[in-house]
């Protein structure tokens, strides 16, 4: 993919999508090197240690955001699933997601009288990996049971990779049941590969599969029942 211009950068937050008060996020991989140099090294070694994720972002205060933002930092809080778009949120088009806590939260980042009002949040994980995917059941409201429109062609799954499937479920009425199934082609022969908790209720939910997973294609099955209606957004990836 081209390099571009941030436009339409999205955050999903749990279940929420909170990218139109942000003006800037950033996700940060890291790797605590641990020296390792002996005697008899001419250069300084360092060995591989714990890597760690960690999100950054911040933009204009509003009410809603406040209230979903603040009350992530309560001290009994359950880690948020995060994921960001960075492109857009198209079919295909990437997506970056992982579990997060959040570790600090600044309401009011900026007071400068005349100004608009800054916010500012930042968090850590908590020992999920940062997966790179790719978006498959794109965002809207779905009042009816589907398969993605597309086959996601992330691949095959080798015996050290999981696959994993990542769900925000923004508004929410009724009953939606989502799954996952791999075929090996054409679609036939397919097999269920993950199955999401039902739910009834606007959340996020990362599951994941381990491989060896030989199929090469994906998609996303979604069953809506109980004459309901629910915004959601799922994305697949292979790590």
């Amino acid at each position: 993919m081209a390099t571009f211009v941030q436009t339409n950068v999205g955050l999903y937050w749990g279940g929420y999508s909170i990218a139109s008060t942000f003006n800037a996020i950033g996700l940060n991989l890291s790797n605590s090197l641990q020296d390792d140099t002996v005697y008899g090294d001419t250069f300084q070694s360092n060995a591989a240690g714990l890597s760690s994720v960690s999100l950054e972002g911040e933009g204009y205060w509003d009410s809603t955001n406040d209230s979903i933002l603040h009350s992530s930092i309560s001290v009994d809080a359950a880690e948020t699933v995060v994921t960001v778009t960075p492109v857009d949120q198209a079919a295909g088009s990437p997506s970056l997601s992982t579990a997060l806590t959040t570790s600090e939260y600044s309401p009011v980042a900026n007071g400068t009288v005349g100004e608009m009002m800054g916010y500012r949040v930042t968090g850590e994980g908590r020992g999920s990996k940062l997966v790179h995917g790719e978006i498959v059941v794109i965002p809207a409201t779905y009042t009816s049971s589907s398969e993605s429109a597309t086959n996601a062609s992330i691949g095959a799954v080798s015996a050290t990779q999981s696959i994993y499937s990542t769900l925000h479920v923004t508004a929410a009425s009724g009953t939606l049941n989502v799954i996952v199934e791999s075929a090996p082609s054409n679609w036939s022969s397919e097999s269920t590969r993950i199955t999401h908790t039902a739910f009834t209720g606007i959340g996020a939910e990362q599951k994941s599969a381990a491989g060896a997973i030989t199929d090469a294609y994906w998609r996303v099955k979604y069953t809506v029942s109980g004459g309901g209606s629910f915004d959601f957004i799922v994305s697949l990836a292979v790590f």
